[in-house]
């Protein structure tokens, strides 16, 4: 639904709000519709997503391939839905549509095996014994869905859609690896997009990349063909699904055999943020611990984090949980109830919520690279995330594949300083947008290999080097090496420091005539046993080098100090990479902030308010959050007279004497308005 044409229909979900979303069984046919949109109101969420169909159909469908819950026939009306809604209505909550389209019935399956997923050893994907997973590039996705959408919106009002497992199904629900489909529907489609490539089998064919990028655009098709057909019969309904939906959506869960990534909501509502504020971001939370385990109950203080990173970042909290309300223990209901209620009653503050830090991190795209390079730069990314939050440097995070287009649509220009994680190769019009950025002032600065493509050629023009002359990444060679000041001409066995580990990977690039830098190499020397270990010899190699490209700066750290600070957790990787980002960087924040570095902290305007959101996470532990440590003592320093600050946890105006904020004990969250500034 575009906006000519259309300025008088109400886009409701512009605004702020959030919703729980009762994920149906067969069994809950016969749910208390009434008690339960009574529990959802009293949550203090606005919103009810409900299953309807796909799968299964929660309604009395005329649809010969729509499979039908047979046991909503038992109901007094014989319809679930009709009765939610009308549940719904008088307790002013929005109804919204679950469907979801990637399994038919063994039934269907047996009439249609053209609508199958196909593995590369040419088998089917069963689920439970009579379910199999379709192909979104087959006839189900490309037409018979929109039977059955049709069917829906005739016969009910919804306020919105939201399309689960729009996926290429590579996975199935055991987490089982089946492999890219090779349905007839692939192959035709992949020959014309690739003019005849092989078709990959996994992550490791070399195609894979290439396939990843034709997968989006499978199923970016799909949403945009869904959010017109739904426009056109609903106009008031919103579609959440994908990147040219109405509202993106993102779910948070933790996974068994998955390492936990504790900033992975945060990082992926910022992704979306950074590139386009204006639409809404969706964070679908799980209750429960993995679809193994969906009456396992997630930690309260893990599905908190869900929550409040979603907020922090501007984004719209949802609570996700099986079956009717009551019949499972979810421990985490209750602190849903709290954070969605605080949501609720701040929802002005939140209103036009917007990212304003002035620096940018850039998030690897698995698409842009191969499987090794990407778990590098992934590590990288991870390290220096890790980095920028607890030194408490705002920050927003930029997807890697968003960069041409935030050029192209001057969200960009917002930030000061954008770093590179060791990508490696990048695309020719990632690298001309980040060029023209530099030349205009901004500041560049990349770790690794960020850049640097096939045999060592710059693709960067705005980077101080050029050219790699060589490459060492091998650890015999990286152990007993490291970057430092310059040392002092006189005892070659005694050092000053910071001495940074030399770890992952070291580049040595040919610098630029009237470029500078800092810190130097400690040359290899032996390191066992102890009475050889020593002859650390001082040589002239860069720990960084810096150059003015027109009104910029490229700033290159030529090893991979993140996966150091990543994977060995000394602070002197932290404090050097943050020690230039400060220097080189010049990102100058209207505010400071003095909290223990177990506090996550996230910068935004609302008018002329800024919003910073502290989050503790002095709870994190392997693979989930336990309880936090209260933290007290924190202070910001602001500059300006007639600043006024207000904590909107516990509801009280905080004093500014001096330019200091004293902030209150830090129990879970606390979100500081400050005006003034």
């Amino acid at each position: 639904m575009g906006d000519t044409g259309a300025l008088h229909i109400e886009k409701w979900w512009r605004k702020p709000f959030s919703m729980l979303q009762t994920n149906l069984r067969e069994i809950d046919a016969s749910m208390d519709v009434d008690k339960v949109a009574s529990y959802i109101a009293e949550l203090g969420v606005d919103a009810w997503l409900i299953g309807v169909g796909g799968i299964q159909a929660q309604y009395p469908t005329d649809l010969d391939f729509h499979s039908k819950n047979s046991l909503v026939a038992q109901r007094k009306n014989g319809d679930l839905i009709s009765d939610a809604f009308a549940a719904a209505s008088a307790r002013g909550l929005r109804l919204l549509a679950r469907m979801d389209f990637s399994k038919v019935t063994a039934e269907v399956a047996a009439k249609h095996p053209e609508w199958c997923f196909v593995s590369p050893e040419g088998k089917q994907q069963w689920h439970t014994g009579d379910l199999v997973s379709v192909c979104p590039s087959g006839g189900y996705y490309q037409e018979r869905i929109y039977d059955i959408l049709d069917e829906v919106v005739c016969r009910y009002p919804f306020d919105g859609f939201f399309i689960n497992w729009t996926t290429m199904n590579e996975e199935d629900y055991y987490k089982r690896y089946h492999g890219v489909c090779h349905c007839g529907s692939c192959q035709a489609r992949w020959h014309r997009y690739t003019g005849g490539l092989e078709l990959p089998n996994g992550p490791l064919d070399a195609n894979y990349g290439r396939w990843l990028s034709f997968s989006r655009e499978v199923l970016d098709e799909i949403t945009n063909r869904v959010r017109a057909f739904i426009a056109e019969r609903l106009p008031t309904a919103c579609l959440i699904l994908g990147k040219s939906a109405d509202i993106m959506f993102h779910e948070a869960n933790n996974a068994i055999g998955r390492e936990l990534w504790h900033h992975a909501t945060s990082e992926t509502v910022s992704t979306w943020f950074s590139y386009r504020p204006d639409v809404p971001v969706l964070v679908n939370s799980t209750c429960f611990l993995d679809m193994p385990y969906r009456m396992a109950s997630e930690e309260p203080s893990h599905f908190a984090q869900y929550l409040l990173q979603c907020i922090s970042r501007g984004g719209y909290p949802s609570t996700y949980m099986m079956g009717t309300p009551g019949q499972i223990p979810y421990l985490c209901l209750e602190t849903a109830g709290e954070i969605s209620r605080y949501h609720k009653k701040w929802r002005a503050v939140y209103d036009g919520l917007r990212p304003s830090s002035k620096t940018a991190l850039v998030r690897p795209d698995r698409a842009h690279m191969k499987e090794t390079q990407y778990r590098e730069a992934l590590c990288e990314y991870r390290g220096l995330f890790s980095a920028l939050q607890e030194v408490h440097i705002p920050f927003d995070v930029i997807a890697q594949e968003h960069i041409v287009a935030m050029a192209e649509n001057e969200r960009i220009g917002a930030y000061v300083v954008v770093i590179l994680p060791n990508l490696g190769t990048i695309q020719n019009d990632t690298a001309v947008a980040l060029d023209s950025w530099v030349l205009h002032g901004g500041r560049l600065i990349t770790t690794g290999s960020s850049g640097v493509a096939d045999h060592g050629v710059v693709q960067l023009r705005s980077l101080p080097f050029s050219r790699r002359i060589a490459l060492d990444n091998k650890r015999e060679q990286l152990w007993s090496s490291y970057f430092a000041p310059h040392q002092t001409i006189g005892d070659d066995h005694v050092y000053s420091g910071p001495l940074v580990p030399l770890y992952g990977s070291h580049h040595l690039f040919e610098w630029k005539t009237e470029t500078g830098g800092g810190y130097k190499l400690l040359a290899h020397a032996p390191f066992s046993p102890p009475e050889k270990a020593y002859g650390n010899i001082q040589v002239e190699q860069r720990g960084y080098g810096t150059g003015t490209f027109g009104r910029g700066k490229g700033v290159v750290i030529p090893f991979t100090v993140g996966s150091g600070y990543r994977e060995l957790g000394l602070s002197v990787f932290r404090d050097f990479f943050t020690k230039i980002l400060e220097d080189e960087g010049c990102a100058q924040e209207k505010f400071s902030c003095d909290i223990a570095e177990q506090v996550a902290l996230t910068v935004n305007t609302t008018g002329s308010k800024t919003v910073i959101h502290l989050i503790n996470m002095s709870g994190a532990k392997k693979q989930n959050f336990g309880a936090q440590i209260s933290i007290s003592g924190g202070t910001i320093r602001v500059a300006g007279a007639n600043i006024r600050a207000h904590a909107l946890h516990i509801d009280q105006k905080l004093e500014v004497i001096n330019g200091i904020i004293a902030l209150p004990t830090l129990e879970l969250f606390e979100v500081i308005v400050i005006e003034g500034l």
